[in-house]
């Protein structure tokens, strides 16, 4: 996964309750194993499909990352993408942004 698709936002993932997040297995190929993440949110911008991924085990010093992803259909299936334009993946990231602040104003009241 290439750094560009990460953006940090959490102060600490281990608040995260399991129970109410889904987790999503990808492949990582660079290292030849498979990694669990923490799906936050999947969100639309654009006419394109985005999904929020934040790592179960992440790595030293990199435990606030949050990993942005285009969804792409081929074939009748889905495929996470990275994001290699830099303009998109901020775009993306904002959305994000807005899209939990949006939630988080729900849950409080």
């Amino acid at each position: 996964m290439a750094d560009e698709n990460k953006k940090d936002l959490f102060e600490d993932n281990t608040n995260v309750d399991e129970e109410d997040v889904d987790i999503i297995t990808l492949r990582n190929i660079e290292k030849d194993k498979d990694e669990d993440f923490y799906h936050l949110a999947t969100y639309d911008l654009n006419d394109n499909w985005y999904i929020a991924l934040l790592p179960v085990k992440p790595e030293k010093g990199e435990e606030d990352d949050v990993y942005i992803f285009r969804v792409e259909e081929q074939k009748g299936e889905n495929f996470i993408m990275p994001i290699e334009d830099e303009a998109e993946l901020d775009a993306a990231f904002e959305e994000f942004q807005k899209f939990m602040d949006e939630n988080a104003d729900e849950e409080d009241k």
